[in-house]
């Protein structure tokens, strides 16, 4: 039988009696491939059962329920007898669709999650959670994880916008998907770093087991997956459109969640992009010399004026800060920080 959810037109046939034996037969055996699909089928038979009922209202004694709207209504509210009279048969013909709609929409995985769970780390903080599995997960600053109503039933699947660190709990039988704008991150236990704030940037780095990297929405990923050992990071080269796998430290891509900011010969532009979500302030380099720089750094306690003091020890750099602007509201806008050459 096809793998996709069966169509609300199907699914009405089938509950209402109007299929064959065989198309029946394959609807049962859809709904019959796993505990979670078969409570889904008994909570739409419980809600055909009730819609029925409310058709049965068309069979009530209309001379019986007449007299006693009669006995009840006064000559001046007759008008109310007519809105009585549609308003059953409105109520049995339009209800049930709109129930079995809602129940259509509520169980389809992947369309529309009514339960869905999200978790937001705000600019200049990180956060800690467990998950339903029991898998850990730290998420950076300006970050944001969710997860559908499935998890951990059907599949262990969560979306990040961000950056977070995960320590996966073992279960063979369901691998964990971190989902991005672009990639996937597939893993079954094993403890990873993913970053992935925008559409076309993407790294992974892996500290424990095995992960695969995929295109996220593959629907066979075997054929262009890309297996990492750990001490690997794969980073998406935006240039060349390709994934780029190296052997590094990796120690220093997730030390965030120990309160430490780690360079290791890293470039201005990553240096200064990660500073601006670690400290959540604007940074903007004057000069387009100070792209040709790297660092080697690690903060933890300090402020960003004084980790700019640090950099400005190793390369002849400035700074200036800019105060943000007074909002119509009261509220000021973040300060802005102007980096340039020191002459």
């Amino acid at each position: 039988m096809n793998s996709e959810y069966p169509s609300i037109e199907k699914l009405t046939d089938y509950l209402n009696g109007g299929l064959s034996i065989e198309e029946s037969e394959e609807i049962r055996a859809w709904f019959d491939q796993s505990a979670e699909r078969k409570k889904e089928l008994d909570h739409l038979e419980i809600i055909w059962g009730l819609a029925e009922r409310l058709n049965r209202m068309e069979q009530i004694d209309k001379q019986k329920a007449k007299k006693k709207i009669d006995s009840r209504i006064t000559p001046a509210k007759d008008q109310w007898k007519v809105f009585i009279h549609y308003f059953q048969k409105a109520a049995a013909v339009l209800i049930l669709p709109i129930l079995l709609l809602g129940a259509y929409l509520f169980f389809q995985n992947g369309n529309i999650r009514l339960s869905e769970q999200e978790f937001v780390a705000a600019y200049g903080t990180r956060s800690e959670l467990v998950l339903p599995d029991g898998s850990k997960v730290w998420l950076n600053s300006g970050s944001k994880l969710k997860y559908g109503q499935d998890f951990n039933l059907d599949n262990r699947r969560v979306f990040l916008t961000g950056e977070a660190f995960f320590e996966i709990s073992a279960n063979k039988s369901k691998p964990f998907d971190v989902v991005t704008g672009q990639f996937t991150v597939r893993a079954v236990g094993t403890e990873f770093n993913v970053f992935s704030y925008e559409e076309n940037e993407f790294e992974t780095s892996l500290e424990e087991g095995q992960t695969e990297v995929f295109l996220s929405g593959t629907n066979d990923p075997d054929d262009s997956k890309l297996k990492m050992r750990p001490g690997q990071r794969v980073v998406f080269d935006k240039h060349e459109e390709r994934l780029v796998l190296s052997e590094v430290d990796v120690s220093q891509f997730s030390s965030w969640r120990d309160g430490k900011l780690s360079f290791k010969n890293t470039p201005v532009s990553e240096v200064i992009t990660k500073m601006e979500r670690w400290f959540n302030v604007d940074i903007e380099l004057k000069d387009t010399e100070l792209l040709n720089y790297r660092y080697t750094a690690v903060f933890e306690n300090e402020t960003v004026l004084q980790a700019l003091e640090m950099l400005s020890f190793s390369s002849p750099i400035k700074y200036k800060i800019v105060p943000g602007e007074k909002r119509q509201d009261g509220t000021h806008a973040k300060s802005k920080i102007e980096i340039s050459i020191r002459n």
